[in-house]
């Protein structure tokens, strides 16, 4: 098996992981904590995101473009690229925080004082949210560049929603107040930033230099352009997809707000098997510009993609075929079960985005990464509007429906920038088979499995399902990494039982 497929999995581990604790936590704010509460906790952090695209101001793309470069160059690796990256990232932190105390707070007041004044008293809790996944994300970077992207992974997905159930368990059992709660959870990911510190400095892997190179003084012509670029076009990307939890917040109050962000939150396990390739593809996708290798840059963008239509559409009936049980199960409070037909567009839609596969880090990394920001803004004018009017009719699944059109029409339109410039495309002849194979096998357990008992009702769907599937993509042999991967299991399973 591949290094970078072994990477992959422990990395998908992590996140499942990660997943899990963020389905406790889910579990607890649902059962335990107010709507408005939960609401709080979620739009806080969709707030931080937006912020933290901006305060980056583009520097870990630039170490992720860059690093081939430095390496080559800093034989030692030894380099001043993050020191740079930590530096103009600190900057834009503080370019936030002056805008909020001069011309924002008002603005917070006026949007969000009657339907959500919880958001207003607590939005202080932004600005450490902000600072320190700023400074995490610019770390993160650099460990995708050193092929330990799994490490962040750990730290993000596992660590992160680990102490956020102790904060809950803590609350819950009346040991800490709520307002003691809220500033706790504002410092988590500190609390992850310094463990990736800790960690980088014993692997020896954080040798920052304070000493502009020769390697600098020619290249920043280059990153400076590009950095503004991707800023501009994180923050639009980030604008369009947090914009619907916010205005619902705006429109609707922080309850509604919950039930859309942790539906949200659910439909988020079918982003999972993209970020495990991310973390794993971005370093040799930027090497593969540098060199030249279309061939490579083909093979990854076609093999990222089946294999991630695969996972998540089997992610997507999965959670399709539970939802009504699951909630059945849990049973929190009645304004949940409004959130069905929102899990379904936002479902959609994450299947069809990771169906094209990793274009996005294709476009950013190669030379006309000027599009990714001209895509961005075609999104977000698409999506305001959009999200704007249907929630205004439509409420929650307003919003839904607003993400599924804009980023089917955004999808297809880096499809055919990236055909008609670089002649890449992701799809086979086996995209078809992954694409019929869940909505072959759906209706047979959907249909035929219903039991009392909402838990049996769970797990029997969940295996039947699994088992189903499982067999036809093999029998089919739809992906050549599934086959490799079964393989290498069905080996050391029949090696452990030999012994």
């Amino acid at each position: 098996m591949s290094t970078i497929r072994k990477k992959g999995i422990i990395t998908t581990i992590f996140i499942y992981a990660g997943f899990l604790l963020g389905a406790l936590n889910t579990y607890l704010y649902a059962k335990y904590f107010a709507p408005d509460q939960t609401g709080l906790t979620r739009v806080l952090l969709e707030i931080t995101l937006l912020f933290s695209s901006f305060a980056l101001l583009g520097t870990n793309t630039i170490v992720v473009k860059f690093f081939p470069y430095y390496k080559n160059y800093h034989k030692e690796n030894k380099s001043e690229l993050v020191t740079i990256s930590f530096v103009f990232s600190t900057i834009g932190f503080l370019i936030i925080l002056l805008s909020f105390t001069t011309f924002m707070k008002p603005l917070i007041l006026q949007k969000f004082g009657g339907k959500s004044p919880l958001l207003v008293e607590y939005f202080y809790l932004v600005f450490p949210l902000t600072l320190f996944l700023t400074l995490f994300q610019v770390l993160e970077a650099q460990t995708w560049t050193i092929q330990k992207g799994h490490v962040a992974n750990f730290l993000k997905e596992v660590l992160f929603r680990a102490i956020n159930t102790i904060l809950n368990l803590l609350f819950i059992g009346g040991l800490i107040s709520f307002p003691l709660y809220a500033d706790l959870f504002s410092f988590q990911y500190f609390a992850i930033f310094a463990a990736l510190i800790i960690y980088l400095l014993f692997a020896r892997q954080l040798k920052m230099s304070f000493k502009i190179s020769k390697l600098t003084q020619r290249l920043w012509k280059k990153m400076l352009p590009y950095s503004l670029f991707i800023l501009g076009s994180n923050v639009i990307t980030l604008l369009s997809t947090t914009m619907d939890s916010i205005v619902i917040s705006s429109f609707m109050g922080l309850d509604f707000t919950s039930v859309f962000v942790n539906t949200q939150y659910i439909s988020n396990f079918i982003v999972v098997p993209y970020r495990a390739a991310l973390s794993m593809l971005a370093g040799p996708i930027s090497q593969a510009w540098k060199d030249k290798d279309m061939l490579k840059l083909d093979r990854i963008y076609k093999k990222t993609s089946l294999n991630l239509l695969i996972a998540s559409s089997f992610i997507f009936a999965m959670i399709m075929l539970n939802w009504d049980d699951l909630l059945n199960w849990v049973n929190p409070n009645p304004i949940y079960h409004l959130g069905k037909p929102v899990m379904f567009y936002l479902g959609l839609y994450q299947v069809i985005e990771l169906g094209t596969g990793m274009n996005s880090a294709i476009i950013i990394t190669s030379r006309r990464w000027k599009f990714e920001l001209y895509s961005n803004i075609l999104l977000l004018t698409l999506t305001l509007p959009l999200t704007y009017i249907l929630i205004k009719t439509h409420g929650m699944v307003g919003a839904a429906l607003a993400t599924l059109i804009s980023r089917t029409v955004f999808n297809v339109i880096r499809y055919i920038f990236l055909y008609k410039v670089y002649h890449l495309q992701p799809f086979t002849n086996k995209t078809i088979l992954a694409v019929l194979l869940p909505i072959a096998v759906y209706p047979l357990v959907a249909y035929t499995i219903h039991l009392d008992n909402p838990f049996l009702g769970l797990v029997a769907r969940s295996a039947a399902f699994t088992a189903i599937y499982g067999v036809l993509l093999l029998q089919l042999k739809i992906s050549e990494d599934v086959m490799q991967v079964w393989g290498t299991i069905k080996k050391r399973a029949f090696a452990v039982i030999g012994r």
